[in-house]
């Protein structure tokens, strides 16, 4: 494996609430508000509940709110929807200050202050929002620091993301890149290992000895990482798996990986209790 130099981020109308929203954040679902809510990491002015709809979860929620002061408003299921732009919103809605995505430089000034570095995640060509929001999820319970997105012909950062990311992106910043491979040059030249995923590898996750600081890089849905993205990557490692189907989801790849990335920065055994080929 080469080494890396370096150091080893209802409303008055419905033309007011496209205005609203188009200087914001939507966050829908009870997990991605109530994360947020406790996160802190951005300010949020409002919350809309569906009315006649109470759980001890969206009770919880509101007084996570009102204790902050945030205002609290009851809509009909209808208008919830309207402002959400989906049906699937668990009767909660939130308005949030915007969330950008960082830089590339940004993301590493961030994480490279940390001691030890936390992994990246680097997604060449994720297309399905709620595959993007479950790596995120993901991340967020592994302790990954940031996730790298293509900002062409891939998914960025939506509602939908947001709603299945479950409050991970009050937890895990997002880098938008436009040349992904550029992008693992400058992470090598950050002193980053890159540690691609592919199911023809040699090596498999449970026998590497992954390094640190370290970029996973996880490929579409359909064809994986790219041939060229590939060359760029220091090695390749495959998840091992037993039964007929060889792929796995790149949400359940990327929660597999970053598993056992944590194991080992645990210490702990990373081996699946079977017999893996």
């Amino acid at each position: 494996m080469p080494r890396h130099d370096g150091p080893r981020q209802r409303l008055a109308s419905s033309s007011s609430t496209s205005q609203r929203i188009s200087q914001g954040d939507i966050l829908c679902g009870i997990n991605a508000v109530r994360e947020a809510l406790q996160a802190g990491t951005r300010r949020i002015t409002m919350v809309w509940v569906a009315e006649r709809k109470s759980t001890p979860r969206i009770s919880e929620l509101l007084t996570l709110a009102t204790d902050r002061g945030i205002r609290v408003e009851s809509k009909s299921e209808v208008h919830l929807t309207a402002i959400a732009g989906t049906a699937n919103h668990q009767g909660v809605v939130a308005f949030a200050a915007q969330r950008m995505p960082l830089t590339l430089e940004d993301l590493l000034d961030r994480l490279t202050s940390r001691v030890p570095v936390p992994p990246i995640a680097v997604l060449d060509g994720v297309m399905d929002p709620r595959n993007l929001g479950a790596v995120i999820r993901s991340a967020a319970a592994f302790g990954i620091g940031g996730v790298v997105l293509r900002t062409h012909r891939a998914v960025g950062v939506t509602a939908t993301v947001a709603k299945a990311a479950a409050g991970g992106l009050e937890y895990v910043a997002t880098a938008a890149v436009s040349n992904i491979s550029q992008s693992l040059e400058r992470l090598k030249k950050h002193g980053f290992w890159v540690v691609g995923t592919d199911e023809d590898a040699d090596v498999t996750c449970h026998t590497f000895d992954f390094p640190s600081p370290l970029a996973l890089v996880f490929g579409e849905e359909e064809k994986g990482i790219s041939p060229l993205v590939k060359r760029h990557c220091d090695v390749l490692v495959r998840i091992p798996v037993v039964g007929p189907l060889r792929s796995l989801n790149v949400a359940v790849a990327a929660g597999v990986l970053f598993y056992a990335v944590t194991c080992h920065g645990e210490g702990l055994p990373s081996r699946l209790p079977c017999r893996l080929p």
